[in-house]
């Protein structure tokens, strides 16, 4: 293939062929074909399974923004199979675009168009095969196409991008492995082209991806073919395109013991850093995102939970859809299957910063000590037992000179066979104490369950602040969602929870 070291191509010789392909990371396993023959009515097996697909997700500096992860479709813990979920986007092409803009603290809203998604989950059953299965599938995206300081910005597009995350259990042991756990990770796409008119250096991914695509006079069969063959060679790898940043193609990742599988795959990451210099906010975006896990037999019912530091959302646009929605900072949750009653603690160094955006004062919130833990059991008799907390050492917000110590909320719950699980009316609140402008908010005695404390914000012209103890978002026969502190501004449209999780035991 002939290569050349700098390419200034017109406006009428830019990458723009339509190609189509499937990338599979693990092509010998055998349950993609199981996924698609799933049983008609559901039933109960002695896995507990669950998955987890998306569409779009932003990080910045670490911390998910919420309000971007779209098409987020989760299949919780279970134990039965014939289960399916589908979630369409919420969000139009013009709102993912808006709110890239809005939180992202580079400019790169024009530089990005990603259409709506839609993502699948299942469990399925076929003949003795049981197994999990994560799909996403986006319409369009497109990167690039503007100016940035003088620079053309490279375009690419690609056309019906899905990423499929598969994980099962095969008694017959099909593959020969020796271990009747498996997993499968595959990336697709329709087409893509890439419009490019800058210097290449000769050798590197960029270089051969241009060949590849710039090849008009040959056939489409034979360019998807070495298209395919290129992204294979680059799957888990980085293609850097000056001006626009880096890209990821197909990274994947599972992990498959004697008791469990589990299968990920994201079809794009793109890390956009739309300067020469360099940006110490580059934003990392997630496009196409599946991942599914089976494990072991679990006759006492499954676990699920999620565990954070905190849910933050600010100025919403409708009932389910907020401008800034942050959280999942570490986000942690136990085991389908449990620990064996073995504790699990994870702590995270050091300061989180994240935005307010609090109107006319902006300013940030800082979170330090972030510590979860949690364990789980299963037991005889059909009965199970978990332990889930969520612990923060400080929460601040210098701009108001606010500070929080010493938070947490644990849940310990007992599940028996046929009855309502225990444990969900008892959970356990911690604050140390609450200072604003250098004086103590607590009251004597500290503070009771649903119990708000006020403060005058001076900044916002008067407006009043609420603190409240131990709200509870709500229980139901399985467990409960809970945080230990909610900050709510409502000026500001601001509200704010702490030491928030959720823990269930759930029978099914």
């Amino acid at each position: 293939m002939k290569k050349s070291f700098k390419r200034a191509a017109a406006a009428s010789a830019v990458c723009a062929v339509s190609l189509a392909g499937t990338l599979a990371t693990n092509p010998t396993a055998v349950a993609g074909e199981a996924a698609e023959a799933r049983a008609s009515q559901k039933a109960i097996t002695d896995f507990g399974m669950k998955a987890l697909a998306f569409g779009t997700k932003v990080s910045v500096g670490g911390i998910d923004i919420k309000s971007l992860k779209d098409s987020l479709d989760i299949l919780a813990c279970t134990r039965s199979a014939g289960v399916e979920r589908v979630k369409p986007s919420k969000l139009s092409t013009e709102q993912i675009t808006s709110l890239i803009a809005e939180n992202a603290p580079v400019d790169i809203a024009k530089l990005i168009s990603i259409s709506p998604s839609t993502s699948r989950t299942s469990t399925y059953r076929d003949g003795a095969v049981t197994g999990t299965r994560a799909v996403n599938t986006i319409a369009d995206i497109t990167l690039g196409g503007e100016l940035v300081q003088d620079l053309k910005i490279p375009t690419l597009k690609i056309q019906g991008l899905n990423a499929v995350a598969d994980s099962f259990h095969d008694p017959a042991d099909t593959d020969g492995d020796g271990n009747p756990f498996g997993t499968d990770e595959s990336f697709g796409f329709e087409g893509i082209s890439l419009d490019y008119e800058g210097t290449v250096v000769e050798g590197t991914p960029l270089a051969d991806l241009l060949d590849i695509v710039n090849q008009v006079a040959a056939p489409v069969n034979e360019i998807v073919d070495e298209l395919v063959t290129l992204l294979l060679d680059q799957v888990g790898q980085i293609i850097e395109i000056p001006g626009l940043g880096s890209i990821g193609l197909g990274s994947s990742f599972s992990k498959v013991d004697d008791s469990s599988a589990v299968s990920g795959a994201n079809a794009l990451k793109i890390e956009v850093d739309p300067s020469d210099e360099g940006n110490d906010s580059a934003v990392l975006l997630k496009l196409g995102y599946a991942q599914s896990r089976i494990s072991d037999s679990k006759p006492s019912g499954v676990f699920r939970s999620t565990i954070m530091g905190l849910d933050f959302e600010a100025l919403p646009l409708s009932d389910d859809v907020s401008l800034l929605h942050l959280g999942g900072i570490g986000t942690e949750s136990i085991p389908c299957e449990g620990t064996g009653n073995k504790k699990v603690v994870k702590s995270i160094e050091g300061d989180r910063a994240i935005p307010l955006n609090i109107p006319g004062l902006g300013g940030v919130a800082v979170l330090n000590g972030l510590e979860y833990s949690y364990k789980a059991k299963q037991m005889s008799r059909g009965r199970a037992r978990s332990m889930a907390k969520s612990s923060l050492g400080s929460f601040s917000i210098p701009l108001l000179d606010l500070e929080v110590t010493g938070i947490s909320s644990k849940l310990n719950l007992l599940s028996r066979e046929g009855e309502r699980v225990r444990g969900s009316k008892n959970p356990k609140f911690k604050v140390a104490d609450i200072l604003y402008k250098g004086e103590s908010l607590m009251p004597a005695g500290g503070l009771k369950i649903r119990e708000t404390v006020e403060f005058t914000i001076d900044e916002l012209g008067g407006e009043k602040g609420f603190l409240t103890f131990g709200p509870r978002y709500s229980r139901n026969y399985y467990g409960a969602k809970l945080s230990a502190l909610s900050l709510e501004i409502p000026a500001a449209q601001l509200k704010l929870d702490l030491g928030w999780l959720e823990s269930q035991i759930y029978p099914r």
